[in-house]
């Protein structure tokens, strides 16, 4: 099995309204793939509470079959809409996945 953990850290120059907007569409953008995209096992998205700055506003922790199923989950077509929305207000992310 492949866990695939993403962080995304938003762009500091959106303002508070915006900031929130941008983690709820994310959140549901992302929240909606394991419905579309088989290749999915396990899907868990979450949204930091911790206010120091440089933390990353959301976290997503997933698990695939083998890479094979993470590499079709990565250029689903439903996979890139949501990657669309996130590029629009990240500032950096970061990712690891290894076998567990």
């Amino acid at each position: 099995m492949i866990r695939h953990i993403v962080m995304i850290k938003l762009k500091d120059i959106l303002a508070a309204f915006e900031r929130q907007h941008a983690i709820n569409q994310i959140k549901i953008g992302l929240e909606a793939l394991p419905l579309k995209i088989k290749e999915i096992k396990k899907y868990d998205v979450g949204v930091n509470i911790n206010p120091n700055p440089v933390a990353y506003e959301i976290v997503l922790i997933s698990e695939f079959e083998n890479f094979n199923d993470l590499n079709i989950y990565k250029e689903h077509p439903e996979h890139l809409k949501v990657l669309e929305v996130i590029n629009k207000y990240k500032d950096n992310s970061v990712f690891n996945d290894y076998i567990f």
